[in-house]
């Protein structure tokens, strides 16, 4: 806990200089090269390094997690934000994986039902309107068997530090400005949407890039067949 101040206060300010600096596009791909050479790099591997077949990516932002697909995976990228899709749709170009960049929202999925293999991503259920809603379309439009794929940050369990995250949230939502939650209970919402969950693993990464540092999960999951 102490750590996790030190770094706040330490490093905060300092990236919200940053962020005045650099564009909105720029600033993101500057705390996305940040978190990966502090070892998001090896969870985003492992997040869909393995991934084949038809896969949905949700919020690709600035297209940060596509450089990990292997060239089997076939990937529809949903971006709502006008100038990440652009810098998605940039970063695509250099995949190896086919990829494909659209407009949407997690929470109304323009697919039919059983149409993907795998859902996948990475940070973005902090920031959407309804986890319940997102995770229930997730759900839709995968196969039976479908595989669910996450790397997300979560509430606490520390007694001290999860009720801390609820307290200052209103907060952190001003301060971030993209509606990204810093205490959502994301594997129980999994859980509660009727995925079955295979694995958990739990992560916490110190840079002083994105220096908010928030308890992380890998997710994987399957919809029942």
């Amino acid at each position: 806990m102490i750590k996790e101040i030190y770094y706040f206060l330490r490093y905060g300010p300092g990236v919200q200089r940053q962020k005045k600096e650099l564009g909105h596009v720029e600033f993101m791909r500057a705390i996305a090269s940040g978190l990966d050479a502090g070892g998001f790099a090896e969870l985003r591997a492992s997040l869909v390094g393995d991934l084949e077949g038809e896969i949905l990516e949700i919020g690709s932002g600035t297209g940060a997690a596509f450089q990990y697909y292997g060239p089997k995976a076939n990937v529809t990228a949903i971006e709502p934000d006008d100038e990440f899709r652009v810098a998605s749709e940039e970063t695509a170009e250099s995949a190896t994986a086919t990829i494909c960049v659209i407009p949407g929202a997690g929470e109304k999925l323009p697919f039919q039902e059983s149409a993907f293999d795998v859902v996948t991503t990475s940070m973005s259920l902090c920031s959407v309107a309804s986890p319940p809603e997102t995770l229930a379309e997730f759900k839709r439009i995968l196969r039976p068997g479908g595989r669910l794929r996450l790397l997300e940050h979560v509430r606490s369990e520390h007694w001290l530090a999860g009720p801390l995250q609820d307290l200052f949230n209103p907060i952190w939502i001003r301060i971030n400005n993209v509606g990204c939650n810093m205490n959502r209970k994301t594997v129980e919402s999994v859980s509660g949407a009727g995925f079955t969950i295979q694995s958990i693993e739990s992560h916490k990464i110190y840079v002083k890039a994105a220096p908010a540092t928030f308890p992380f999960r890998v997710i994987k999951a399957v919809k029942p067949g």
